[in-house]
């Protein structure tokens, strides 16, 4: 199958904006093990709030990332 040019540079984009987020959602898991083990008060419901938005902004991140993924597959077979 011949790939055309186009296709090629949508797959390096691709590829370099998911290893990108593979390296954002590494140092965040890292970031949050060191502030879990953080001696600190409980915290504030605010927090609490931010922290659920985060996670889930994640998961909403990592079914887009799987999208692109598949996406991706199906474009290179």
């Amino acid at each position: 199958m011949r790939i055309f040019q186009p296709e090629r540079a949508l797959i390096a984009r691709e590829i370099r904006e998911e290893r990108q987020r593979e390296l954002d959602s590494t140092l965040s898991q890292i970031a949050n093990g060191r502030i879990i083990r953080l001696p600190a008060p409980s915290l504030s419901l605010e927090a609490q709030f931010q922290m659920s938005l985060s996670k889930m902004r994640e998961a909403v991140q990592r079914a887009k990332d799987d999208q692109t993924a598949h996406i991706l597959r199906w474009l290179q077979s």
